[in-house]
């Protein structure tokens, strides 16, 4: 099994390594990556299924459990319709061979580093993998040159740089405090070690790690107000990077703080880490609330539509029982498979008008029938409608809240995102079946886009009617290792 965990890692970065090679051949380069994507898939699958069969796989330098395991299952699949999607969204922007070439390796080192901080034991080794991801996908944010890419690139990497830094400095206290209660310098910040040993170590300075930590990476989760970077990057990247930008990116940030909650649940007091993470859940919502009923750019408003996901998911964590947890990360899944077909199929729509202003994009659904119906659905499911899974997921937060007591914080969830899912409806309706003043036809998106978008959708919906045994299992005992179970 830890042949196929060095594999995991292994095979997108020798695919990076094979696409120079071939840089002179799209159709070959394209291949390479499509059937790579798919192996990759195949070795996360065989890996989930021995942690959902076996339990936890430990070894070196790697420990993947429960929470990893749905995490890796989650960027294999994104992983996968990203380098699908790619090739007719790339051949239709009309890139060079060296930019499709620059492109595919970039993309494939941007999926190595989040395997990579899926599967790390050592929370120091996992801080290099995050910030890895940044200045990797940073390069395809700014993959197009132009002044507005090159400037959401550079507040990408200044914000999260930042983020990240002050991530380093909470861990830099957490090491302090751990030798200082006479740890042993070769455990450091071991994740394993910390969580027999935590109770141990000087609460004051495990506090002040617990802030700078959240904020940290609080930061590249895009939670609010450190969230700047987030919708300018996912508007300015090209769609597929987009799409892996919010759906496993986001992803595997939120996956690293539950990771270091699960150590500091039992170091704090419950009532201080409750704040902390309902509040910045709920201000990460009412944030993105005014910039998603104003909204003119259609990629813009998918990019606040996840600061306000991220922010449900927090509040979901902040509640702190096992329901709320289930259904944040339930809605973790749920989210990631949406958000990313949607990004999809907003980068078709965009080429096929020529612009990303939603004022400009119209009768949707008459002009692009099969796209149009695929779009306007997704976004139906994002806003929760049911009976989809991001329905069951938002239900279930929602009732956790009122069932752990709290009826303020119920009511105030309920508000926000009915003002959310107004403002959504209102921008699906205008794209989707207002008049379009033209009489020009676009062609619909690619098969392979509609295929790939459609399977997420497919995915989600069969979440919504049924939760699989194995999924619910895996569900629970990533809740039981968040949760100190």
């Amino acid at each position: 099994m830890d042949v196929l965990i060095g594999l995991i890692v292994g095979v997108p970065a020798a695919i990076a390594a094979a696409g120079f090679l071939l840089h002179e051949r799209k159709d070959a380069l394209q291949r390479l990556n499509q059937g790579g994507s798919l192996i990759l898939l195949l070795l996360i699958a065989i890996v989930a299924r021995a942690v959902a069969q076996h339990g936890v796989i430990q070894g070196g330098l790697f420990y993947v459990d429960s929470l990893s395991a749905l995490l890796l299952i989650v960027v294999g699949i994104l992983q996968t319709t990203a380098c699908w999607v790619s090739a007719p969204y790339l051949a239709e922007e009309g890139v060079s061979k060296e930019e499709l070439a620059k492109y595919y390796a970039l993309l494939q080192l941007f999926i190595c580093t989040m395997l990579l901080v899926l599967m790390v034991e050592n929370l120091g080794i996992m801080w290099v993998a995050v910030e890895a991801t940044t200045l990797a996908s940073a390069l395809l944010v700014a993959f197009y040159v132009s002044r507005s890419a090159l400037e959401a690139a550079w507040k990408y990497v200044m914000v999260c740089t930042v983020g990240i830094c002050l991530a380093l400095l909470g861990l830099m206290i957490l090491y302090y405090a751990q030798t200082a209660a006479g740890g042993n310098g070769s455990d450091a910040l071991s994740w394993l070690v910390l969580r027999r040993e935590i109770g141990t170590l000087n609460p004051l300075l495990v506090k002040l790690s617990l802030i700078f930590i959240v904020i940290g990476y609080g930061t590249k989760i895009g939670l609010a107000p450190m969230h700047t970077w987030l919708p300018d990057a996912h508007s300015q990247a090209p769609s597929p990077v987009s799409g892996l930008l919010s759906g496993a990116l986001l992803s595997c940030a939120m996956y690293v703080l539950l990771r270091h909650l699960a150590l500091f649940q039992d170091a704090v007091p419950h009532a201080f880490l409750q704040w902390l993470l309902l509040g910045f859940g709920l201000f990460s919502i009412v944030v993105a609330l005014p910039f998603i009923l104003v909204q003119h750019d259609v990629k813009r408003l998918l990019a606040y539509s996840s600061v306000e996901n991220m922010g449900i998911i927090l509040v979901g964590v902040g509640i702190w029982t096992p329901l709320a947890m289930y259904g944040a990360l339930l809605h973790l899944i749920n989210h990631a498979l949406i958000k990313s077909a949607l990004f999809y199929l907003s980068g078709v729509i965009a080429q096929r008008y020529h612009t990303k202003d939603i004022l400009r994009i119209r009768g949707l659904v008459r002009l692009m029938p099969l796209t149009g119906s695929l779009f306007l659905l997704l976004l139906l499911t994002i806003t929760g409608v049911p009976p989809m899974g991001i329905f069951i997921s938002k239900l279930t937060i929602i009732w956790a809240a009122f069932q752990s007591g709290d009826r303020l914080l119920g009511v105030s969830l309920l508000l926000l995102l009915a003002g959310v899912c107004a403002g959504l409806l209102y921008y699906c309706w205008q794209i989707c079946f207002s008049v379009q003043p033209r009489q020009a036809v676009p062609s619909e998106a690619e098969r392979v886009v509609l295929a790939a978008a459609g399977i997420s959708f497919s995915v989600v919906l069969f979440l919504g009617l049924v939760m699989p045994v194995w999924l619910g299992e895996m569900l629970h005992q990533a809740v039981l290792m968040v949760m100190g179970g």
